[in-house]
């Protein structure tokens, strides 16, 4: 992923309030299953909407903040917690890293083209 043509990916998460070894843990899962070349793409905020970007592939169904409609279209990443929601047809499912991931992001380019 870090190597794609035309695509930038960054890590935007949020951390726990009220648990302060969160960040520190998030920082060393990111370097280990990703790779230390992803700790710096890593952003932290408590709101994700205020984020620009194309897609948020995220395991929470409902991303709310500051922006009723941010600038990404929402992907929602199938996890044992979301599994059994059923989405309207205008949203997207990826349903593991395994899924095919490629093809939404090339859909997401087809469509800036066509703008």
């Amino acid at each position: 992923m870090n190597d794609l043509p035309d695509t930038q990916v960054f890590i935007c998460t949020s951390p726990l309030l009220k648990y302060h070894h969160c960040v520190g843990e998030k920082y060393r899962w990111v370097e280990q299953h990703l790779g230390p070349q992803f700790v710096e793409r890593i952003i932290l905020t408590r709101d994700k909407t205020v984020v620009l970007g194309d897609l948020l592939i995220d395991d929470k169904d409902t991303v709310r903040g500051q922006e009723e409609t941010p600038s990404w279209e929402h992907i929602l990443f199938t996890c044992c917690h979301n599994r059994h929601l059923v989405l309207p047809p205008t949203r997207r499912r990826l349903l593991s890293w395994s899924d095919n991931w490629r093809e939404i992001l090339d859909s997401k380019r087809g469509a800036a083209q066509r703008e």
